[in-house]
């Protein structure tokens, strides 16, 4: 009974206020929605914990050779068996390829998506089999037919059957593996789509030759405790130094690089994330700034009656907690209507970010976020009395006597929160066209090969079959389908790693200049020209160069520069290691370059060598068609010529460019909506402060008219008023854009920094916003009557 009866009376002065509190309530649910939603956001992707022990200390290795501009590169086997052997700073490290087997059950065949890993691999990871156990050092050194299956696999691909272990796995041209074990699912958040691990044996590695130098393998591995990435990368690098060779020019040394595996997994999102989260934040404060408004102007209409209340008894004390309470009850409901919100929100996100950011199933409402929404409802009632919400006058005579002169009528230090409100909106009206600059840019960028109708299937080949009359084949084959235009093969597609490989190139006339690494690719003729990639100089591949005569190479634009400089190309003979052997190569013609490692990284050397000269089990067969059932047809056509060849993956050309933009399109489009509701929620602030300011002003103003001032004058004493403040507002929020941006890693997103247009278009969008909240009060201050005026005194 005690605490019932000022609640009541608490809900009876806010139902007696309908307008106020339905606009505070809205305001406050859509702030309070916004951010809950972005922090679950955050915490599910960059917060929560990844599914390994102590993941924190799994980290990512790469190669980096700053002389030649290459960064993220893979290890060479010389490398991996150095580092693997014992690296100070590591508890394990391990390194793997990928690969594939395939199995054929008398009807079709199918792949399954192979890491090979030497020892050291699930020790880095820290995790332990499911079922049976894991790969062990005696598996990698003996090169023993065994495998463990990924939980994915095991479910879809056998039924979740516990009786897998010890079973025999019949292999298209390969000698049955038999299953060991089953890994548990949250391996799937680093291995992927891969469905096994078998073991990667020394026994297949050369003991020397080029094919030692060729980047081939990727590495993870598990930091000792306390040891920094700085440190690791000093280590490794170390390691990396092949003691039997001394550099002539440091430059030319490969560097260890760490990263820990959350960051490889977030990519260059994470400082998009913090931003799109702080712009929420900011909707939230602008919400609280408008109710703080609203807060004040209630206060002053009630002036009056809360002096009578203090005349007839009630203490300061008293009036305090019951305005305290009602703030309470509407940060209460606001934090039960924002988390309805924030579920509605949390849906779109995750359906936006679903091909954008991993860890997508993480986006939840949890206990974590919901006590973060009841956090922010605390915070809202203190923000508020901050703001002075909770003020209390101290002179109920002089009060009765002011009757509902408020504070907002006054140049009190309250006047700077409409100052606050237009403020934060700037700040993320910048920042969301600046997103949308971006993305413009980015998608702008030519990734130097036209991928529009390009169709992608690939496969490893096994068998003992000669790949080339295969290949020669099936490209018949392909070529004839029906709105085919054009058939290719490659051993990588553009963007592709499956397939993929990095070689030292050299001049064979220069041989103590320092090797060029490049990407090399084995291709078929017309290659080229169905991707449209231009001819800078000399002739393209054709069907004349085959084995038997003399090897030839296509070099892209860096490439040549980086191995002649200015010097010409064509005719001249490079080095290029291919299995296991130093193959001469004469260059016989130079293309543009194409963006292989993405559209913000600029062009790497890469040389294209005939397929039929060095042939390979990595193989990629590119048509373009506009027909619909291409991908069908392809497979119908590789099922005629083998049945038992499975494929690895069947895509557009396409897809992975659109995969590079969606986060930019995600952030874009989230920070847009954040920016939407921030200006909304300006305009209805610096409206309702012009409008309050009009009412109080009405005897002023009715005076003025009166007495001969012109209504266009009024008007503009009420618009330069409100510009006034709005104008200081924006400016704020310009400075608060730029060192926020600066300080946000948004690379991920294209951005590179906020060009004057956008600070002028930025400007101009929030003068009109400006304009239009202060245009109808001074419509209305320009219309009012002398007689009000003279009533209202």
């Amino acid at each position: 009974m005690r605490w019932t009866e000022p609640m009541t009376r608490t809900l009876r002065q806010l139902a007696a206020a309908p307008g106020f509190t339905l606009a505070s309530l809205a305001m406050l649910a859509l702030g309070i929605g916004l951010s809950v939603a972005m922090y679950s956001t955050v915490q599910g992707v960059l917060l929560r914990g990844l599914p390994f022990p102590d993941s924190e200390r799994v980290v990512t290795i790469s190669a980096r050779q700053p002389a030649q501009h290459v960064d993220g590169a893979q290890l060479s086997l010389d490398e991996a068996e150095r580092i693997a052997a014992g690296t100070p700073g590591f508890a394990a490290l391990g390194y793997y390829w990928w690969s594939g087997v395939t199995l054929f059950d008398g009807e079709r065949a199918r792949e399954i998506t192979t890491h090979v890993v030497g020892d050291g691999y699930f020790a880095a990871l820290g995790v332990e089999a499911l079922l049976g156990r894991r790969l062990d050092a005696a598996d990698i050194r003996e090169d023993r037919r065994v495998a463990v299956l990924s939980y994915q696999e095991w479910q879809h691909g056998f039924g979740g059957d516990p009786g897998v272990i010890g079973r025999r796995l019949e292999l298209v041209d390969e000698e049955p593996l038999e299953v060991i074990g089953v890994m548990p699912p949250a391996l799937a958040l680093f291995a992927g789509e891969t469905g096994m691990w078998r073991p990667l044996s020394p026994v297949h590695f050369p003991t020397e030759g080029p094919q030692r130098a060729q980047r081939m393998l990727l590495a993870i591995g598990r930091l000792a405790p306390g040891v920094s990435l700085a440190q690791a990368d000093t280590a490794l690098t170390a390691r990396l130094a092949d003691p039997q060779v001394a550099l002539e020019d440091p430059a030319q040394a490969w560097h260890g690089v760490t990263q820990s595996f959350l960051d490889a997994l977030v990519g260059d999102a994470r400082g998009a994330l913090w931003g799109a989260f702080a712009l929420a934040v900011l909707v939230l404060l602008i919400a609280a700034v408008n109710v703080a408004i609203l807060l004040d102007a209630r206060q002053a209409a009630r002036r009056r009656e809360l002096a009578v209340r203090q005349a007839l008894g009630a203490s300061r004390g008293t009036l305090a907690a019951a305005l305290l309470l009602e703030l309470a009850v509407l940060a209460g409901t606001g934090v039960v209507l924002g988390l309805a919100i924030a579920a509605g929100t949390i849906g779109l996100l995750r359906s936006l970010a679903a091909d954008s950011l991993p860890r997508v199933d993480g986006i939840v409402i949890d206990g974590g976020v919901a006590a973060f929404a009841v956090l922010l409802g605390v915070l809202v009632p203190l923000l508020a009395a901050l703001a002075g919400a909770l003020r209390i006058g101290a002179a109920p005579a002089e009060a009765i006597r002011g009757g509902a002169r408020g504070v907002l009528g006054g140049a009190g230090g309250r006047r700077g929160l409409p100052v606050l409100a237009m403020a934060l909106s700037t700040a993320s009206l910048v920042a969301a066209l600046t997103l949308a600059a971006g993305l413009w840019r980015l998608q702008r960028v030519d990734p130097g090969f036209d991928a529009a109708g390009v169709r992608v299937m690939q496969f490893f080949r096994g068998g003992s079959e000669a790949f080339v009359p295969f290949t020669e084949r099936l490209l018949e084959r392909l070529d004839a389908l029906p709105g085919v235009e054009a058939a290719a093969l490659t051993s990588a597609p553009p963007r592709s790693g499956i397939g993929s490989a990095s070689v030292a190139l050299d001049v064979a006339a220069r041989p103590d200049a320092a090797a060029v690494q490049a990407a090399l690719r084995r291709v078929s003729p017309g290659y080229r020209s169905l991707l449209d990639v231009p001819l800078i100089a000399g002739r393209d591949l054709d069907g004349g160069d085959r084995r038997g005569t003399e090897p030839v190479a296509l070099l892209n634009r860096t490439a040549a520069r980086r191995l002649f400089g200015d010097a010409e190309a064509i005719g001249q003979v490079v080095g290029v290691p291919i299995r296991g052997t130093r193959v001469d190569a004469r260059v016989v013609g130079v293309v543009e370059d194409i963006r292989n490692d993405g559209l913000r990284s600029a062009p790497a050397p890469e040389i294209l060598v005939p397929f039929a000269q060095q042939p390979t089990n990595a193989m990629a067969f590119l048509v373009r068609s506009h027909v619909a059932g291409t991908d069908a047809a392809m497979a119908d056509a590789l099922a005629a010529l083998d049945p038992r060849q499975a494929i690895t993956r069947r895509y557009a050309l396409a897809d992975p460019i659109e995969e590079e933009l969606a986060p930019a399109r995600f952030f874009a489009r989230t920070v847009g909506a954040f920016a939407g509701a921030a200006l909304l929620l300006a305009v209805l602030g610096t409206y309702a402060v012009a409008a309050l300011r009009q009412r109080r002003r009405v005897g002023e103003f009715g005076l003025r008219l009166a007495i001969g001032a012109r209504p266009r004058d009024v008007a503009g004493d009420v618009l330069r008023d409100g510009l006034v403040l709005s104008a200081v507002g924006v400016a704020a929020g310009l400075a608060l854009a730029l060192a926020g941006l600066r300080l946000l890693d948004l690379s991920a997103v294209g951005v590179a920094g906020t060009p004057p247009l956008l600070l002028a278009v930025g400007v101009v969008t929030m003068a009109l916003a400006a304009l239009g909240a202060l245009g109808l009060p001074a419509w209305r201050a320009a219309r009012v009557p002398p007689m009000e005026a003279l009533r209202s005194e």
